[in-house]
């Protein structure tokens, strides 16, 4: 990935971009005085677009209601609002929300109301059955509902009747995303590029990025992008194993608009490719890179081992005591493409560390501010006036929200 490196210095940064301005590049710090600033330039048919950062205490004007205004979900009711382990979940058109709910492997169809109009589905290696998941729902072509789930699609019309199987190879069976016209957005296997990370007890892995054709056959790739960080460490046999880093880096993605944003978590770059493949737009943002340290490590893990009991989690603290640290915490951790044609990127937070705040960019990418989301909300999808995700209680049981949002003047 071309990127800043993340260790450069901000003043280099700044007296690049005014240099460069003085070839095609359009500097829009004067056009918003109260705003972050903003430098557009091309560089051979790709756009690129620098942002500098909101400031960390400011706000868009836009806000959320009070409560949720609907809330599906409850608890041992033994009826279709009991819901376990929600993968995802979609807004129709005509107000009916479809929830993908692995715990049963069904689509559940709730009204606007939040009565239960049907569900779809069910545990099963047949048409229209789950063997795992269902993984995600989503609109497609606009008269019907795609439904991922193991190595396939599984189409519906909106009456919930299934139509068929777009099977997928094994290597491209991770489905991120649809785009507009259908075609699928997936992200590969694990790449056998192993590579270490400054360490021999820390390693990378890559893996590569897709757009399929509706049939499930390979359109274009979009590129080889970092897949997971893994801490390799040694049994007393010496054998090895390896575990997901704490603060591990990977690549998150989103369908925004008619183009598919990547983003790996060592820079906060975001790319965003056309379905053919070619790179558009290349949107970046101002970043300090924070390294962790030996305390941020055993807080972290001491945060999540709390649950288990004595003997095990001084089990699980010793392991831990020798893993290496890496280099920076990663530059953010969701990405999201709204209905308007926004681009959400969340703000990275320590583990149990405040609440979810994202920088939100315009469909060219320029940065708009910060916008706060509702508390405990893992965000599904984000429409013109309104969040839809899922919240959970004290005792973890799930609810699948609709929040009302109001975006403001601005």
């Amino acid at each position: 990935m071309i990127a800043r490196p993340p260790t450069a210095p901000r003043l280099t940064a700044t007296i690049l971009i005014a240099a460069l301005c003085g070839f095609g590049c359009e500097d829009l710090g004067d056009r918003a005085p109260d705003g972050p600033r903003v430098a557009v330039r091309d560089s051979g048919g790709v756009t690129i677009v620098d942002n500098d950062p909101a400031a960390p205490d400011s706000r868009l004007p836009w806000r959320f209601g009070e409560q949720p205004s609907l809330s599906i979900g409850s608890v041992d009711s033994g009826e279709a609002d009991e819901l376990f382990r929600v993968q995802d979940a979609t807004l129709l058109a005509d107000g009916r929300i479809m929830i993908a709910n692995a715990g049963s492997s069904e689509i559940k169809v709730f009204h606007t109301d939040g009565s239960h109009s049907g569900t779809w589905g069910r545990q099963g290696e047949g048409p229209g059955e789950f063997s795992s998941g269902p993984d995600g729902v989503a609109l497609w072509l606009a008269d019907s509902i795609a439904v991922p789930g193991g190595r396939r699609v599984s189409l519906f019309d909106l009456d919930g009747n299934h139509g068929r199987d777009v099977a997928l190879d094994a290597t491209r069976s991770n489905v991120l995303d649809l785009l507009p016209d259908g075609r699928i957005v997936s992200m590969g296997s694990l790449l056998l590029n192993r590579r270490t990370m400054g360490s021999p007890d820390l390693v990378q892995y890559d893996t590569e990025w897709s757009v399929l054709d509706t049939d499930g056959a390979p359109h274009a790739s979009l590129g080889e992008f970092l897949a997971t960080e893994e801490w390799v460490w040694s049994f007393p046999d010496g054998s090895t194993g390896e575990n997901p880093y704490p603060f591990r880096r990977d690549t998150r993605g989103a369908v925004w608009g008619n183009l598919v944003a990547i983003g790996a978590q060592d820079s906060y770059e975001i790319r965003a490719f056309a379905a053919d493949g070619s790179l558009v737009r290349i949107v970046r943002r101002d970043w300090d890179p924070r390294s962790p340290t030996q305390a941020d490590l055993e807080e972290h893990v001491a945060r999540a081992y709390a649950h288990l009991p004595p003997e095990a989690r001084s089990r699980a603290l010793t392991m831990f005591k020798d893993m290496p640290l890496t280099d920076s915490y990663p530059a953010f951790e969701e990405i999201v493409g709204d209905r308007a044609g926004y681009l959400w990127v969340r703000e990275y937070r320590m583990f149990g560390e405040g609440d979810a705040v994202w920088t939100v960019f315009d469909p060219e990418g320029r940065i708009q501010g910060l916008v706060e989301t509702p508390p405990g909300l893992t965000v599904f999808e984000i429409g013109e006036d309104y969040v839809l995700g899922l919240g959970e209680d004290e005792l973890g049981v799930e609810y699948v929200q609709v929040w009302g949002l109001d975006r403001g003047a601005g």
